[in-house]
C-alpha cells in the first residue's frame, strides 16, 4: 500500500535549542539522536531527539527565530485555547498502559512541572502539561481500540455528513502509473505549495529531478564539511539561470 507508515519526525522552531533539548531529555527521557547544521540552510541548526526506533522529535534553531508568544495567534495557551490555522495546538506522546501513564505523570511532577488530572473518560486517556516556549504537551494511551468515538453532530459542524464521514474511515487505493509522474505546474496544482516567490517555485517545478538532485545532494554526513563539488555547483547555476529567466518572463507578463 502506497502510504506513510508512521511519523519519522515532527520539527518545531525554537529560539533556545539548548534549553529545549535539555527539557525533553531530562523530563521525558528522549536521548539526542543528531545535532548538525541544517542541510543547505545558512546559520540554522537541526536537532533530533529519539522517541523510539522509528520516530524522532526535531527542532530547528536560527538566530532570527522570534521568542514572541501571542496567545490565540502563535500559541493556544491552554487546552481550551486556539491559535491560527496551520499551527500546532498540542503534541501527545504515547504510552502502552494506564499504569505507565500514571508513572510518567509522577516522573514529570517530580521535575517540578505541574500536570492536569488524568482524563480517564477521554479519547485517548491522557493528561496535559507544559513544555518550553509555550508548548502544550500530553501523555496518552488508548486502552480499547473498539471505542465508538464518532459524533455525528461534531461531524456536521465541520461539514461532514454521514456518507463523507464513512468515506473518511477508509482509504482510496492508489495505482502507480507505468510512467513517472511530473510535478504539477504552479496554477494547475491542488493549491498546496511552499511560500517561494513565483519565479523560484516555477523554476523548481520545471527542472528535471536529476538536475535538482545534483544541486542538492549531500555527498558527506551532515557533521562534515561539504567538499567543493563542480557537478553540484553547475547544477545550482543552471537552476539559478532558470529562476532569472522565469523572473524576466513574469515581469514582462505584468507589464
Amino acid at each position: 500500500m502506497l502510504q506513510p507508515n508512521g511519523i519519522h519526525h515532527l520539527a518545531l522552531c525554537t529560539s533556545d535549542m539548548r534549553k529545549t533539548l535539555l527539557y525533553f531529555n531530562d523530563v521525558l527521557g528522549f536521548p539526542l539522536a543528531a545535532l548538525y547544521w541544517m542541510h543547505g540552510v545558512k546559520n540554522t541548526v537541526h536537532g533530533f531527539l529519539k522517541i523510539n526506533d522509528s520516530a524522532c522529535m526535531a527542532f530547528v534553531y536560527h538566530p532570527d527565530i522570534s521568542a514572541e508568544q501571542i496567545v490565540g495567534v502563535t500559541h493556544p495557551g491552554e487546552m481550551s485555547g486556539t491559535s491560527t490555522r496551520g499551527t500546532m495546538h498540542h503534541l501527545a506522546f504515547n504510552v502502552d498502559s494506564l499504569e505507565e501513564l500514571s508513572s510518567v505523570r509522577e516522573k514529570i511532577q517530580a521535575k517540578g512541572i505541574s500536570c492536569s488530572e488524568i482524563n480517564a473518560g477521554g479519547y485517548p486517556v491522557s493528561f496535559d502539561f507544559s513544555g518550553p516556549e509555550g508548548m502544550l504537551l500530553q501523555i496518552s494511551c488508548q486502552p480499547s481500540a473498539e471505542q465508538n468515538v464518532f459524533d455525528a453532530d461534531a461531524a456536521a459542524a465541520v461539514g461532514l455528513d454521514k456518507d463523507a464521514l464513512d468515506a473518511l474511515k477508509t482509504h482510496k487505493p492508489y495505482t502507480r502509473p507505468s510512467t513517472p509522474v511530473p510535478n504539477p505546474l504552479l496554477g494547475a496544482d491542488a493549491g498546496y505549495h511552499m511560500n517561494y516567490p513565483d519565479p523560484v517555485y516555477r523554476a523548481l517545478l520545471t527542472v528535471s529531478d536529476e538536475l535538482l538532485f545534483d544541486a542538492t545532494v549531500d555527498s558527506v554526513p551532515p557533521n562534515e564539511k561539504q567538499p567543493f563539488n563542480l557537478k553540484r555547483r553547475l547544477a545550482g547555476l543552471k537552476i539559478t539561470l532558470k529562476v532569472i529567466l522565469s523572473s524576466i518572463i513574469s515581469s514582462r507578463g505584468k507589464a
